[in-house]
């Protein structure tokens, strides 16, 4: 099955000192993002790379995330490891953050591989769609923590 890949960007209003704060509050992202059900760190580690977090998906589902690469103020990347649950086998993602003017630019950058084998083919375009409108709703949710904690 090959490796899918999605990318969503924004242009934020807020400083990217905001925003690479809440991003760094790594085990806590459910308080900023109701997009999940819930996320808690995963051992003492919570912050930098081996930093661990559980992350509870809505509707369902969970998955184990470990901070692979961890750029202070710029970049952060986890490898994730879902729970049978998850129509996913293996996914990776990058979060880069860039001064933008008065404000910031955030890229997520997600590569996945779907399970299911064939069927994986044709689910493919219809996770792609979810975990894109997910993915812009994170920065968007993100941003507006960030403008109010200015």
């Amino acid at each position: 099955m090959p490796e899918r890949h999605i990318m969503v960007q924004r242009r934020m209003s807020a400083p990217i000192g905001s925003v690479w704060a809440l991003y760094a509050d790594f085990p806590n992202l459910a308080k900023h993002w109701n997009g999940l059900r819930s996320t808690r760190a995963i051992g003492e580690q919570t912050s930098g790379v081996g930093a661990r977090r559980r992350v509870e998906l809505k509707p369902m589902g969970s998955m184990d995330e470990t901070v692979t690469t961890w750029e202070e103020g710029r970049r952060i990347d986890t490898e994730n490891q879902p729970s049978l649950a998850v129509p996913i086998k293996r996914a990776e993602s990058t979060l880069m953050l860039l001064p933008d003017e008065d404000g910031s630019f955030a890229t997520f950058d997600y590569r996945y591989v779907p399970r299911g084998g064939p069927i994986g083919r044709f689910t493919g375009p219809l996770i792609d769609k979810m975990l894109t409108s997910n993915f812009t709703g994170m920065l968007a949710a993100i941003e507006d923590a960030a403008l109010a904690k200015r």
